[in-house]
């Protein structure tokens, strides 16, 4: 039986290989998304996302092909602001990975000038809930909530 941090550590590795990295490539999934995949010795991880702005989307670990992880998200960027400047910045907070209590993406906090990320947590890897959120100086400009947790596990 795997154990939590067994998980917590595959998905965090899985995260930082993945979205934060700027040589991903995400493929047309045919239904009007993407999604990404990848592989390493006995897990596999995918992360399956539809629309630009809002986005919605999902994330599935498996151990052995049997599904062990899930979580389902939906974030967005305010209006009037170039979203791909907030994306940038959102993957440079997410190459910090993670700290303190938060199960997976970024840190609790990152600044970098007048940017700043934020990554609140409530949970654990086996049942969790999370809200990143991006400042502009004090105003709110990028929000993304996270819930899910660990499967199949009785």
């Amino acid at each position: 039986m795997l154990k939590p941090n067994e998980i917590q550590k595959t998905l965090r590795a899985f995260n930082l290989q993945g979205y934060s990295d700027p040589n991903t490539q995400y493929q047309d999934n045919g239904k009007g998304g993407k999604i990404l995949t990848l592989t390493q010795n006995n897990w596999k991880y995918e992360d399956e996302y539809y629309g630009g702005e809002p986005y919605s989307g999902n994330e599935t670990l498996w151990y052995n092909d049997k599904p062990v992880f899930r979580c389902v998200y939906w974030g967005k960027v305010a209006k009037n602001i170039e979203f791909s400047d907030i994306y940038d910045f959102l993957k440079q907070a997410l190459q910090q990975g993670t700290t303190g209590n938060c199960v997976h993406r970024g840190p609790g906090n990152f600044t970098q000038n007048i940017l700043t990320y934020t990554n609140t947590c409530s949970g654990t890897i086996e049942e969790f809930q999370q809200i990143e959120k991006i400042f502009v100086e004090d105003r709110e400009v990028y929000v993304a909530v996270f819930v899910g947790g660990s499967i199949n596990v009785r």
